[in-house]
């Protein structure tokens, strides 16, 4: 099975439920990079390698790898590694030219989709965090892999909600202006669903509306509209 027929298999199953099938597409190839990493962690020779390289991965990331039951003694080993490493390198990072940011680790994504490390206040030779290098990946795939197959789930996706914004902005960017029209079509169809829910919820809770039962689209429409904006969260 080539890696394009086994992307187009999970968009076909992540689009059938409903949020951004990107999102869920990217969280899946993370998920199971970092399941394998941990499980791999005390025989990964090349582990080390890319650890030391990157000092370990980014706050969102290193938080993930708490998440998989059973696994804190190798989350241990993979941290420890990454202290290590920045322990040795300390001297290069103060020589850096440009001071990091206090929270330079902390909701950044560090793949060189979004930003290089001197962007970030970073030394050039700090490598981006590995997880997130992986998610960039997958979801550039999903994207080619979603534009070919447009046609056959443009129904789907309309039915899911379509794609979170930065998403859509990412695959709009990709699509050819015929594509970019279709994409557009469904995420404002299915954006202003959403804030027919959002009415509906905010309506319904007005005090003379109070006993008036509320729908499961609009109870679940703040979350949904969080989702949309921001991007799904991850499973784990």
């Amino acid at each position: 099975m080539t890696k394009e027929t086994a992307t187009y298999q999970q968009l076909q199953q992540l689009i059938a439920q409903p949020g951004c099938p990107l999102c869920g597409l990217a969280q899946q190839a993370v998920s199971t990079y970092l399941d394998t990493l941990l499980w791999e962690s005390s025989t990964d020779f090349n582990l080390q390698t890319i650890l030391a390289a990157s000092l370990g991965f980014c706050g969102r990331h290193s938080r993930q790898l708490l998440t998989f039951g059973g696994q804190r003694l190798a989350a241990a080993v993979v941290e420890r590694m990454a202290l290590l490493a920045a322990i040795r390198r300390l001297p290069e990072l103060i020589d850096a030219a440009e001071p990091p940011p206090a929270r330079f680790r902390l909701g950044k994504l560090r793949s060189r989709t979004q930003a290089q490390p001197a962007q970030l206040g970073l030394p050039d030779s700090i490598q981006p965090c590995p997880a997130c290098l992986r998610e960039a990946t997958e979801t550039e795939r999903g994207v080619e892999v979603l534009l070919k197959h447009l046609d056959d789930l443009s129904g789907p996706l309309r039915t899911a909600g379509g794609l979170c914004l930065p998403h859509f902005i990412q695959t709009t960017r990709a699509a050819p202006a015929p594509q970019r029209a279709v994409l557009l079509a469904i995420q404002q169809a299915v954006w202003h669903d959403l804030a027919g829910h959002l009415e509906e919820f905010i309506r319904k809770h007005m005090d003379h509306h109070h006993a008036d039962p509320i729908s499961d689209p609009a109870r679940l429409s703040v979350e949904r509209t969080i989702a949309a904006l921001t991007g799904e969260v991850p499973v784990r």
